[in-house]
């Protein structure tokens, strides 16, 4: 039972804005031993990770559609949402031919601030096309992975080297 509460600690992670795979994936070496655990544990950070995308998309497309039709909603927030989106959409029609590598990149490089959560709503508020937006949140999430993963093994190496464990 302990071991199901470790992977669900690093599903639960591995979904936190700013955290994601950046700390879920140290965490799974701390957390466990195994390697078999261990791999496991990584497979369910880097799919816990993959799911934010679409679901967000889900999400802000809901939030978009209650803000369009309610009619309990202000105004003048509603218009200031609607120009917002405008003026961010009109700009992201001049960088959309750069639109899937730059979120690929984006999302791909493992620093706080980036990652699936913010290339979801970037890409959301620029109007760029979902399913290419997903296919290049989720690639720049498994390099993401790659990274943290390799930069982790790699400090783990070295340390034990350092101090002969």
């Amino acid at each position: 039972m302990d071991s199901i509460i470790r992977y669900i600690f690093i599903f639960v992670l591995s979904l936190i804005p700013t955290i994601e795979v950046r700390g879920s994936i140290p965490m799974v070496f701390i957390l466990f031993r195994n390697n078999y655990e261990v791999s496991i544990a990584l497979v369910v950070a880097i799919v816990s990770n993959l799911i934010i995308a679409p679901m967000l998309f889900l999400v802000l497309n809901w939030f978009n559609g209650m803000i369009m039709t309610s009619k309990r909603f202000p105004s003048l927030l509603k218009n200031i949402y609607l120009s917002a989106i405008r003026y961010a959409r009109s700009k992201g029609s001049k960088i959309n031919r750069y639109s899937l590598v730059g979120l690929l990149l984006f999302v791909a490089i493992p620093l706080p601030g980036t990652g699936a959560w913010t290339g979801s709503i970037v890409a959301y508020v620029f109007g760029f096309d979902r399913k290419k937006s997903i296919i290049a949140i989720e690639l720049g999430v498994i390099v993401a992975s790659l990274i943290v993963l390799f930069v982790t093994v790699l400090g783990i190496e070295i340390l034990k080297r350092i101090f002969m464990l």
